[in-house]
């Protein structure tokens, strides 16, 4: 019954307030405006180009060329691969076409740069190979 009640309430503000404010049935025809669907972006941007990787007091210096192609370019990222294992050397994109690893292992490895749009998109790997150190480790084992 409370419910009946609050029901016919309703329609009692409701009716008013339609002929108050009108409610003219040409209204109900007119077209409606859907805005144009965005086209969502999953191109990853250009492999970076021109890596290599030169050692100088006791780092590796890893550089590459500068993205001049992507408009929604980001930054790139650097990983380091050892072993098989991937490591990330940065947190977050940098801008900068070179990084300096102040802590490289002796052993070989690869470095790998990839690009990343403002999306998220990552391109796939450029790679330059790293072969340790040349001169004898300062502490020796025999």
């Amino acid at each position: 019954m409370k419910s009946t009640l609050k029901m016919f309430a309703l329609i009692a503000l409701i009716i008013p307030a339609l002929v108050l404010t009108g409610c003219d049935s040409d209204d109900a025809l007119a077209p409606v405006v859907v805005p144009e669907a965005s086209v969502l972006d999953t191109a990853p941007p250009t492999i970076p180009t021109g890596l290599a990787a030169a050692t100088a007091n006791n780092n590796v210096k890893v550089t590459w060329d500068a993205n001049v192609v992507d408009e929604d370019f980001h930054g790139f990222m650097v990983y380091r691969i050892v072993w098989g294992n991937h490591y990330p050397m940065l947190d977050l994109p940098t801008q900068e076409n070179m990084w300096v690893d102040d802590h490289p292992v002796n052993v070989a490895c690869t470095y790998v740069v990839t690009a990343l749009d403002k999306v998220g998109n990552e391109s796939a790997w450029a790679a330059v190979n790293y072969f340790g150190q040349e001169d004898e480790p300062r502490f020796r084992m025999d």
